[in-house]
């Protein structure tokens, strides 16, 4: 028996492995080729802030990780450690891994590993349900490996998040929330059951744990979509606690906002975000959010797999018993299959004491699916599509206090909640092919649909069956067996072709994939941009003339950010919104005194930065066009004032140390400069 049992025992584990490695070769074939794409820094708006964090850890020790920003403020720490943990593990071995090389493969592994095997074991919740008492477990082997491609298939993500941004700190958070989702629903079925409660709890907390730290603001999206699952599974006195845990956690964050922040318009939500212009209109957000923002042929097939998945949500809801292994009435304790929500009483006949040690033997996990949950998974599913696509529709269409506070949690911009967009329709989707798997078996499998398969047996004569199914490996003709082959091989064939359609015959990811190579390329095609060939040659040459600790003040948005991500130089303004609270009031003080037009001053703040070490100058031009939409950008411009640095020459503030006007007509005024700050100015 053990023999013959082996084969079926090792389908699902060998099934899930192949599943996510092959989801991982999407991902690794799609990632831009090319020797720059290892050698050069990437080219976005967030980009340098992201190796200087990296960079910031490995010249300060793990400490930093409390205050990466460069006034000390704290910013999720754990890409940027795991990254700065690869390059000094790299250096125990004897390799040298860059900066670049790490970012790059942090990315891969949370984009291609992490995330398709994140949305797999979520997806696994339901799937293992289907068929649990059969030992091969044909379909839930099959949606091992359909599930983190399918996962994979979206623009939206895991690809947005080097796209956009980068997004890498909420990116990496949100490839990590499909566990602490799996953990909360096991959460709740354990205390349903009423056992395991103390393991799960803490399985919950440590998966929400690591979410939080790599980006607290994940707390919103786990919310978004746990919210129904707690609102319609958990007794109402936990209910009510999460609801007050909610609105403490709300007020707090409210009073840090406003300690952190100042401004008079915490309390007239039509006033926030009052920079913010939609980049689509309301049609454009609800095409981009059923179709996953896929294009073509695959746009339409997902846009066609999404409304069939949302009418089979539907039926679930309205005739839960087609799919369901036992009517709820047959089973006592209420709406979780006689195990109990604390809300709903027992019928007192005695069947649920009988059978309770029956219940215990049986794997909660793997029991098949009840009427009553499927109905409530299938609201809950439902209810977080429908949440989500609000919460993107209002961030990417629509203006007013209304959108404002619903995307607010998600800093406004739809770059945010277009990554969380596989989260509402993926498992949406593969719990209506689990629902379609299910039917024949619901409704009786030879006979007599939607009267249900337990109709007139006992709870207990139900949990007995399912014990002898777990111990000879066959399905009783009664037993409970929820999927018969027909419907299981449609199933399992709609999602494949699903799969399938969206993984060739899309075209954005390859078009994403081209726009972040060049983004990594070097040319003086357009020389005033971020980060061109001239730019990155003056930057190592800035370098190699201030040294490692002498600090240098630009206009980050010429791309002169990019000589503490390219090289390391100490540049007063590593981001472009190093921001003024907590310890960043330099930054706001260099910008005044500079434009004061008075070298004295400018030197009384200038020279303290760094007593021991020179100050410097750089000018490289105007702000690249690519940085335009920061809010703030004007606080640079008297760095670009030529009659300020003329004025400075003249009275020795500045002393031209470095000359690159010869760059290139566009280069007319680059310069490198010296302040005179005394001794330590003489190097």
């Amino acid at each position: 028996m053990a023999k013959r049992m082996m084969p079926g025992r090792l389908l699902l584990p060998i099934c899930s492995v192949l599943g996510v490695l092959a989801a991982f070769a999407v991902v690794l074939l799609w990632f831009p080729r090319g020797e720059a794409v290892w050698d050069y820094p990437l080219h976005q708006i967030d980009a340098p802030a992201h190796y200087y964090f990296i960079r910031k850890i490995l010249d300060e020790g793990v400490g930093a990780a409390t205050h990466l920003w460069p006034n000390d403020a704290y910013y999720p720490p754990l890409f940027h450690l795991l990254a700065a943990g690869l390059v000094k593990a790299g250096e125990l071995l004897g390799l040298n891994v860059s900066v670049y090389a790490a970012f790059n493969v942090v990315w891969l592994v949370g984009a291609g590993l992490i995330w398709p095997a994140g949305m797999q074991m979520f997806i696994g919740y339901w799937t293992r349900r289907v068929d649990g008492r059969t030992p091969w477990r044909p379909f839930s082997s099959a949606m091992a490996v359909l599930v983190p491609l399918l996962a994979v298939v979206s623009p939206c993500h895991p690809y947005q998040m080097l796209q956009s941004g980068p997004l890498l700190a909420y990116g990496l958070a949100t490839s990590l929330l499909p566990f602490w989702m799996v953990a909360t629903l096991r959460l709740f079925d354990a205390i349903a059951a009423r056992q395991g409660i103390a393991r799960w709890m803490a399985v919950t907390v440590l998966t929400g744990g690591l979410c939080l730290f790599a980006h607290p603001r994940i707390a919103f999206t786990w919310l978004l979509f746990m919210g129904p699952f707690v609102l319609l599974r958990l007794p109402w006195k936990l209910i009510l606690a999460m609801v007050g845990a909610v609105a403490v956690c709300a007020v707090a964050f409210l009073l840090y906002m406003m300690s952190s922040y100042q401004s008079d318009r915490y309390f007239d939500p039509s006033s926030w975000f009052h920079t913010f212009v939609p980049n689509r209109t309301v049609p454009e957000a609800l095409r981009v959010y059923v179709t996953e923002n896929l294009t073509g042929v695959a746009g339409a097939v997902m846009a066609v797999g999404v409304l069939m998945a949302v009418l089979v949500a539907v039926v679930v809801m309205v005739r839960p018993r087609w799919f369901a292994a036992a009517a709820a009435s047959t089973v006592s304790g209420g709406s979780d299959g006689g195990l109990g929500d604390g809300r709903d009483g027992g019928t007192g006949d005695g069947v649920g004491t009988a059978s309770s040690g029956c219940r215990s033997a049986v794997r909660f996990s793997e029991r098949p699916f009840t009427a009553r949950e499927v109905r409530k998974d299938a609201i809950s599913l439902l209810l977080a599509f429908l949440l989500n696509g609000l919460v993107y529709v209002c961030s990417t269409a629509l203006t007013g206090w209304f959108p404002n506070i619903v995307a607010a949690a998600w800093y406004r911009a739809e770059t945010r909640p277009l990554t969380m967009i596989p989260l509402g329709v993926v498992p949406l989707i593969c719990f209506a092919v689990c629902m379609l798997a299910c039917v024949r078996g619901g409704a009786g499998g030879r006979g007599n649909a939607g009267a249900g398969i337990g109709a007139g047996m006992s709870a207990g004569a139900e949990d007995v069956l399912a014990i002898a199914d777990e111990r000879t490996g066959h399905n009783h003709p009664r037993s409970g067996r929820t999927y018969s082959t027909l419907p299981t091989v449609i199933a399992v064939a709609l999602v494949t072709a699903l799969t399938t359609t969206c993984l060739f015959t899309d075209t954005t990811r390859a078009t994403m994939s081209d726009s972040i190579r060049a983004n990594y390329e070097l040319s003086d095609d357009q020389p005033t941009e971020q980060l061109t060939s001239t730019k990155y040659e003056i930057l190592k040459d800035v370098a190699e003339t201030v040294g490692d600790e002498a600090t240098v003040i630009s206009d980050p948005l010429n791309g002169s950010m990019y000589g503490m991500a390219a090289f390391g130089t100490q540049m007063l303004f590593p981001i472009y919104n190093p921001m003024a609270e907590k310890n960043g009031a330099i930054f706001g003080q260099v910008e005044r005194t500079f434009d004061s037009g008075d070298g004295d001053v400018l030197l009384d703040t200038v020279c303290p930065i760094n007593p021991e070490e020179p100050e410097y100058f750089l000018t490289m031009g105007p702000q690249a066009e690519s940085l335009q939409m920061f809010t703030f950008k004007e606080q640079y411009d008297p760095f670009h004032r030529q009659d300020l640095i003329d004025r400075y020459v003249a009275d020795g503030t500045l002393v031209k140390v470095r000359d690159y006007s010869d760059a290139g007509d566009y280069a007319d005024g680059w310069a490198l400069y010296r302040f005179g700050c005394g001794a330590a100015g003489g190097r």
